[in-house]
């Protein structure tokens, strides 16, 4: 379809992004880790590992994201398991209900957690109103940050899970149940081994942003250390060399975590199927399953309810009252009439939105190459697809400093630090994998003689890409594209790092308005991102219905 110029130019365009985008970022990390005034050093790292906090900081990282897969994985899947095996009024809905949290930005969402749960949030003073007594306990610390991860997180384990158990013939199981198998050994010899490929790949991203997650432990564990945060002190009180040292530490964790879980993918377990599939005999939902059910759905409304309220709040800050007493629209006036409010929020959709058209570009292009074999070294670019994937937010964030803190050659001789074009950047590495990933998985049985003819017929490499490849992953390319500018136009510990006074973006916008106290305003501006998340997920789906009933017009 290519010709060997035009494969040979594709592939050192793929090397070049690669290199120095991702590994050499990467690097610099690990020569400023090794490095202090010119001179090769492991003092930092002698520092790290004789200092108790870094390795305290390390170890909550490590048992907190343990647990949130555990507790993410327990809601998640039995969330899975209930709506595949029951049914129940406002089925539908209350599904869309649950997958609230993946849309709710990270920030957003720790926000209205506070709003909600902290010392002087509204739950804690209504027990003390109607009780006369407050909390024995407060909502902070590590076990904060475990709640907060598992509501942002649970959502992963009830997707995968419930894709993987919608597949299952469930023939299967009733033949286990006919000769004898109790429902426990059934679950563990028939469902389990079916499910385990959807449990580990939840997993893994699981364990990935949990030991990535920023903003939680910052706002919920101020006097514990954790390991992104620590990243985040060293580099604002200047000791780069032990950010970067950290930094390198927690890749390798992420890094070597990947590895373990690819290779544990790799084993399949599988049990025969023939014929057409037997659908599942629902049953009624019980009293104590519906008890849960419920109390799950609060669980996941209750902060987002919250923060809706609080937008409209006009109660000064100095009230001791335990809900808003006088409402108004004046914070979203006050958003959208004051510049400093509202242009956080133009200048993310429109670092988001650039990140996103270059990883389109970049991600069907890489895509194709690796899937029609014409990428050469391809294991090799394979793996380093995946890097983005370990390296957390706060890492590449510091990567990125230690790379285009000085001209660069990949910055076409700039200095980008300190600049609005750092974040497009850093959102573009960050997503990387997504739409390639998704682009080669789908055409990896792609029918070349397709394109061949095709190409007999006289159409151009370009064409034959826009009419034919294109249209196949349309739906690969359209998830990815989508969920590439939801993650990037909410991004905030990479912006945290990065951002310059001149593009602020709206995610550290709020995180302005929560340290002044301006609670209020940081609702309304949280407030007004998930209804923006929401309005484009809602037409990027219709667009891409529209698309896949007609034909493109190239």
């Amino acid at each position: 379809m290519f010709s060997r110029t035009t494969l040979i130019s594709l592939n050192l365009l793929v090397f070049s992004v690669l290199f120095g985008y991702v590994l050499v970022p990467s690097l610099a990390s690990l020569k400023e880790s090794f490095f202090s005034q010119g001179e090769l050093t492991l003092a930092h790292y002698a520092r790290i590992f004789s200092m108790p906090r870094y390795l305290a900081a390390m170890l909550n990282s490590l048992w907190v994201s343990a647990l949130t897969v555990i507790g993410a994985g327990a809601v998640g899947t039995g969330l899975a398991f209930l709506f595949w095996r029951y049914t129940f009024p406002f089925k539908q809905g209350i599904s869309q209900i649950l997958l609230l949290p993946i849309g709710l930005p990270p920030l957003v969402g720790v926000f209205a957690f506070q709003l909600l749960y902290s010392e002087s949030g509204v739950l804690p003073r209504a027990i003390q109103a109607l009780f006369g007594a407050s909390l024995p306990f407060s909502f902070e610390g590590a076990w904060a940050v475990l709640l907060v991860h598992i509501y942002s997180f649970f959502v992963h384990f009830y997707l995968f899970v419930y894709a993987s158990l919608s597949k299952i013939d469930y023939a299967l199981v009733e033949a286990a149940r006919t000769f004898g198998a109790s429902r426990a050994k059934v679950f563990v010899k028939i469902l389990l081994p079916l499910i385990r490929p959807a449990l580990l790949s939840a997993s893994l991203i699981v364990f990935v942003l949990s030991m990535a997650s920023f903003t939680a432990p910052l706002l919920f564990a101020s006097k514990m250390p954790f390991l992104t945060v620590e990243i985040y002190n060293q580099k604002i009180g200047g000791e780069f060399g032990i950010a970067s040292g950290l930094t390198v530490l927690l890749i390798l964790t992420s890094s070597s975590l990947l590895f373990v879980f690819e290779k544990l993918n790799d084993v399949r377990m599988a049990l025969a199927q023939r014929g057409a599939l037997r659908s599942v005999p629902m049953k009624r939902l019980s009293f104590g399953a519906a008890t849960a059910l419920i109390g799950m759905v609060l669980f996941v409304v209750l902060p987002i309810a919250m923060l809706v309220l609080m937008s409209f709040s006009e109660t000064p800050a100095s009230s001791r009252s335990l809900l808003p007493t006088a409402f108004g629209v004046a914070n979203y006036l006050r958003v959208f009439k004051d510049a400093n409010f509202y242009e956080p929020f133009v200048n993310s959709f429109l670092m988001a939105f650039l990140a996103s058209i270059m990883n389109l570009l970049f991600g069907i292009t890489a895509g194709v190459l690796i899937a029609s074999r014409n990428m050469a070294l391809r294991s090799a670019v394979s793996i380093i697809f995946l890097l983005p994937l370990a390296i957390p937010a706060t890492a590449l964030g510091i990567n990125l400093i230690a790379t285009f803190n000085q001209p660069s050659v990949f910055a076409f001789g700039q200095t980008l630090v300190g600049t609005m074009w750092i974040l497009p950047l850093a959102y573009f590495i960050r997503h990387l994998p997504y739409i390639t990933r998704s682009v080669s998985s789908v055409l990896a049985n792609f029918d070349k003689s397709l394109s061949e003819v095709a190409t007999t017929l006289g159409a151009s490499p370009v064409r034959v890409v826009l009419r034919v490849i294109v249209p196949i992953a349309l739906s690969a390319i359209a998830s990815g594209f989508l969920f590439t500018f939801i993650s990037a136009f909410s991004e905030f510990p990479c912006s945290v790092l990065l951002y310059s006074p001149d593009a602020m973006p709206i995610s550290v916008a709020i995180f302005s308005s929560l340290r002044l106290g301006e609670f209020g305003v940081a609702s309304t501006q949280g407030v007004l991102l998930l209804a923006m998340v929401l309005a484009v997920t809602t037409v990027a789906q219709w667009k891409f219905k529209s698309m896949q009933k007609e034909p493109l017009g190239f």
